[in-house]
């Protein structure tokens, strides 16, 4: 397999093209695309990734927050099938389909 060759872009080509504005799923806070949530063990981390998942999935706003509805993925990959649902239940009533 051939490697890719590394694309590059010159800085007045970059300032002079038009590009497409960023989209939030969180307007203003999250934009859409790979997130990264760090922070201290057992603060919250997961608790928070899968409610803000939860409120983006069924278009609800984080804090004051607009979002839009969308399909959200969850990465979960240390949690079982039972801690997963299990907090849902904690923070819901209703199953999100979409997320």
């Amino acid at each position: 397999m051939k490697p890719t060759p590394l694309e590059y872009i010159d800085s007045e080509t970059l300032m002079n093209k038009v590009l497409p504005p960023i989209h939030f799923a969180i307007s203003d806070l999250l934009p859409q695309g790979l997130s990264i949530l760090a922070g201290a063990p057992k603060i919250g981390k997961s608790w928070l990734a899968l409610w803000l998942c939860l409120r983006v999935a069924r278009g609800e706003p984080v804090w004051e927050f607009p979002t839009e509805r969308s399909d959200v993925l969850y990465f979960c990959l240390e949690d079982s099938y039972t801690r997963i649902r299990n907090r849902l239940l904690e923070i819901t009533d209703e199953a999100a389909t979409n997320l």
